[in-house]
């Protein structure tokens, strides 16, 4: 079979090469690739790699069949071995065009190859055309999958020619020679294209309409903050003077105050400025932080710093802040007040220190009491609040910590529901009471001493308990709500979200304070937060849910309905939830035997061992899922 394919796959290349009129055989073509390839020496591949490559730049339709073919012969190839082939039209191969797509891709792959060592970066880096080529197809082409591709080569090329010390107390760095960021940056020529075809006023000798100049303004805006974050004085600082003053950019500006400052024109394209606030959310995020553990919390990123000093980091938390006084064109504010919250909920999560010693805590607070003032119809069955969802769920724990337990009501925490709710909602108090992540286990390190992270990580554990037992006190029927929606098998993303929320407080990373002012006295408040589902008024509802038999359509009015396995779905997070509750009664039984948690790890684990469906839930269901 592999001899005759291999046949009928020559007979039409050499027919093609003799006319180039001479219609592809698109069959043979794709069972070449998917059978021919694997049977094929060395020698065979090279010799048809070499055939195929011949006929490409003649043919008179579309080459798409050719090239995955191509494409699938060289996948194991090294850089240097496709050097080897014969020259290869790297730069004719990167111009933009609809018809270039098939060989644009062909082009990338080939040069992906050479970001697997340093060595072969720097023969790219040294290919000036080439590099040129690629820029301007990455930023101005009109295949949104070529672009995605030529903007990851170029990273990946950056990233493997980075001069970096791998480990502190090494005395040679590893990594390139810089070759591929001299030739992006210092090459006058390749910096220039950055800014002719992303300016919309400056000196271009680029023929491109202003569609396709935003739409290049947005790519960029998307791969700077990622360049900027292995090395940051390369976006930041000017390279070519004579060039960044033909675009506005004042002296000792690069790159970044051409993309940040001059570039957008947000009075008239409100897109673009919503892809401007979406780049200094990702400028926040991608922004370098020092080293130093001790310096975490404390110290800003230049990303940040860079922010604030523009005014950027004002004007676009006037956005989601909306304060009086303020004047803010009302379309704008609908399309731009998600990414505004964005900015802030990225802010507050990178950097929740220099968050809690701003202003901006009580205002963000005032904001969000504002956004969650809504009736329980709203709630339940308007538009999720979701950017604001979002953004209290990205603040520090402190920032929503009462002073008191009396003052807790004057929280936006407060405001949400668990009756009349909706899945973000509940997803929004999984987090807030799960606490922290816990952080990683740092080998060699002192033991000696707590670093800040370590402080901000049990103060945020604590506060997350803190609120738990607040938000119980102030809503005391939370658990019937949730455990209630988490047995509503009709409405399938609620329920997942109930049990979200359920298997959040189970395997809470919660710690204790010292100074207990903030919790409530009106209701038990235990140390963790297994245990707290096994206290009042939590363990009245929570633990008889969690042994039952889960709900299956087969409970409703003629048994029918589950065409997307909500029921099973809804009974795999429900036994997950158990066996997490099992595996930290174990754990409390093991610290505190004695203390009568074995009476209740037995019975869990009675009901684990019926598995997700039990009998009495599992043969209605799967018959009424035969009957669909």
């Amino acid at each position: 079979m592999a001899d005759d394919l291999q046949t009928r796959l020559a007979d039409n290349v050499n027919a093609v090469t003799t006319d180039p009129s001479t219609p592809l055989d698109k069959r043979v073509f794709e069972e070449a690739e998917l059978v021919l390839v694997e049977t094929l020496s060395a020698e065979q591949r090279q010799s048809l790699t070499i055939g195929l490559s011949t006929i490409l730049p003649t043919l008179q339709q579309d080459p798409t069949p050719v090239v995955n073919l191509l494409l699938r012969l060289v996948r194991d190839l090294s850089y240097s071995d496709v050097l080897q082939l014969g020259s290869v039209p790297f730069t004719d191969g990167l111009v933009a065009g609809e018809h270039m797509v098939s060989f644009n891709r062909l082009i990338i792959a080939l040069l992906q190859k050479a970001t697997r060592n340093a060595a072969d970066a720097a023969s790219v880096a040294g290919m000036l055309d080439t590099v040129l080529a690629l820029v301007r197809l990455w930023l101005s082409t009109s295949d949104t999958g070529v672009a995605s591709q030529s903007g990851k080569l170029l990273l990946d090329l950056l990233k493997v020619d980075q001069d970096i010390l791998t480990d502190p107390d090494a005395h040679l760095p590893s990594g390139g020679q810089g070759l591929v960021w001299k030739r992006i940056f210092g090459d006058r020529d390749v910096y220039r294209t950055f800014f002719e075809v992303c300016s919309l006023t400056g000196p271009t000798s680029l023929k491109l309409s202003k569609s396709q100049r935003t739409l290049a303004q947005a790519r960029l805006m998307e791969w700077l903050p990622q360049v900027g974050a292995m090395d940051w004085s390369a976006i930041s600082r000017s390279h070519h003077s004579d060039v960044e003053s033909e675009y506005s950019v004042q002296s000792g500006g690069g790159l970044l105050d051409f993309a940040a400052l001059h570039m957008v024109d947000i009075k008239d394209d409100v897109l673009l400025h919503l892809s401007l606030l979406n780049f200094y959310s990702n400028i926040l995020r991608y922004s370098p932080v020092p080293s130093s553990p001790s310096s975490i919390s404390t110290t800003d990123s230049p990303g940040l710093l860079y922010l604030i000093k523009h005014g950027l980091h004002t004007r676009t938390a006037g956005l989601y802040l909306q304060l009086p006084g303020a004047e803010l064109d009302p379309v704008d504010a609908m399309f731009l007040y998600g990414p505004a919250a964005n900015y802030i909920a990225t802010y507050a999560e990178h950097f929740p220190q220099h968050f809690l010693a701003s202003q901006m805590p009580p205002q963000v607070l005032t904001r969000l009491s504002t956004s969650f003032d809504l009736s329980p119809g709203k709630w339940a069955h308007a538009e999720s609040p979701k950017h604001d969802l979002h953004l209290i769920s990205s603040l520090p724990r402190r920032a929503l910590v009462p002073s008191t337990p009396t003052s807790f009501p004057a929280s936006p925490l407060s405001l949400l529901p668990t009756k009349a709710t909706n899945p973000d909602v509940l997803n929004t108090l999984a987090t807030i009471f799960h606490g922290p992540t816990k952080p990683e286990i740092v080998f060699g390190g002192s033991s000696t001493s707590a670093t800040p992270a370590d402080i901000t990580h049990d103060e945020e554990a604590n506060h997350a308990r803190t609120l738990y037992y607040n938000y119980l006190a102030r809503n005391p029927r939370m658990w019937t709500d949730i455990t209630t929606h988490a047995d509503t098998v009709a409405l399938k993303d609620l329920a997942l979200a109930a049990l979200h929320l359920t298997t959040s407080v189970i395997t809470a990373n919660w710690s204790e304070s010292a100074n207990s002012s903030a919790l409530p006295t009106t209701i038990a408040t235990p140390p963790s937060g297994h245990i707290a589902l096994l206290s009042p008024p939590a363990l009245e509802y929570v633990l008889p849910y969690l042994l039952k038999p889960a709900q299956s359509f087969s409970n409703l009015v003629g048994g029918r309905g589950d065409a997307e396995s909500a029921a099973y779905r809804i009974a795999a997070a429900k036994f997950d939830a158990v066996t997490l509750f099992a595996r930290k009664l174990k754990e409390q039984v093991d610290a505190q035997p004695g203390e009568g948690y074995e009476e209740i790890l037995a019975t869990v684990s009675r009901r684990l061992q019926e598995g997700p469906l039990s009998r009495e839930a599992e043969v209605g269901g799967r018959i009424a899922t035969m009957e669909l």
